[in-house]
Protein backbone atom coordinates (compact mmCIF):
# COMPACT_ATOMS: atom_id res chain seq x y z
CA UNK A 1 0.00 0.00 0.00
CA UNK A 2 1.21 3.45 -0.87
CA UNK A 3 1.85 6.06 1.83
CA UNK A 4 -0.09 8.62 -0.21
CA UNK A 5 -3.79 8.25 0.56
CA UNK A 6 -6.82 10.35 -0.21
CA UNK A 7 -9.01 11.89 2.48
CA UNK A 8 -11.91 9.85 1.12
CA UNK A 9 -10.07 6.73 2.32
CA UNK A 10 -10.72 7.94 5.88
CA UNK A 11 -14.20 9.45 5.43
CA UNK A 12 -16.17 6.37 6.38
CA UNK A 13 -19.61 5.32 5.21
CA UNK A 14 -22.11 8.10 4.39
CA UNK A 15 -24.97 6.17 6.08
CA UNK A 16 -23.05 6.03 9.36
CA UNK A 17 -22.54 9.81 9.37
CA UNK A 18 -26.28 10.40 8.78
CA UNK A 19 -27.24 8.10 11.67
CA UNK A 20 -24.82 9.85 14.04
CA UNK A 21 -26.29 13.24 13.13
CA UNK A 22 -29.84 11.97 13.68
CA UNK A 23 -28.91 10.57 17.11
CA UNK A 24 -27.25 13.84 18.15
CA UNK A 25 -30.35 15.87 17.28
CA UNK A 26 -32.54 13.85 19.68
CA UNK A 27 -30.34 14.53 22.71
CA UNK A 28 -31.96 16.43 25.56
CA UNK A 29 -30.62 19.60 27.08
CA UNK A 30 -27.87 19.01 29.64
CA UNK A 31 -28.53 19.49 33.33
CA UNK A 32 -27.51 22.93 34.60
CA UNK A 33 -24.23 23.19 36.50
CA UNK A 34 -24.40 22.68 40.25
CA UNK A 35 -22.40 24.87 42.59
CA UNK A 36 -20.20 22.74 44.85
CA UNK A 37 -18.31 25.48 46.72
CA UNK A 38 -18.93 29.02 47.83
CA UNK A 39 -16.88 31.66 49.61
CA UNK A 40 -18.54 34.32 51.72
CA UNK A 41 -16.14 37.17 52.64
CA UNK A 42 -18.22 38.10 55.70
CA UNK A 43 -18.84 34.48 56.66
CA UNK A 44 -21.95 32.34 56.56
CA UNK A 45 -23.56 29.88 58.94
CA UNK A 46 -22.86 26.19 58.36
CA UNK A 47 -26.21 24.55 57.64
CA UNK A 48 -25.15 21.46 59.61
CA UNK A 49 -23.43 22.61 62.81
CA UNK A 50 -24.23 26.35 62.82
CA UNK A 51 -20.58 27.50 62.95
CA UNK A 52 -19.51 30.63 61.06
CA UNK A 53 -17.32 29.90 58.05
CA UNK A 54 -16.12 31.75 54.99
CA UNK A 55 -15.87 28.52 52.98
CA UNK A 56 -18.93 26.41 52.29
CA UNK A 57 -19.04 23.07 50.50
CA UNK A 58 -22.25 21.51 49.16
CA UNK A 59 -23.12 18.28 50.98
CA UNK A 60 -26.52 16.64 50.37
CA UNK A 61 -27.92 19.91 49.00
CA UNK A 62 -26.76 22.13 51.88
CA UNK A 63 -23.68 24.32 52.23
CA UNK A 64 -21.60 23.14 55.18
CA UNK A 65 -18.24 24.04 56.72
CA UNK A 66 -15.14 22.02 55.80
CA UNK A 67 -15.38 20.12 59.12
CA UNK A 68 -18.93 18.95 58.40
CA UNK A 69 -18.28 18.02 54.74
CA UNK A 70 -18.23 14.25 54.23
CA UNK A 71 -15.09 13.84 52.19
Amino acid sequence: MSEDRSLTDFAGDADTDTEATADASTDHDPDPATTTYRWQPDGATCEDCGAMTKRGWRDDGAFVCPDCKSW
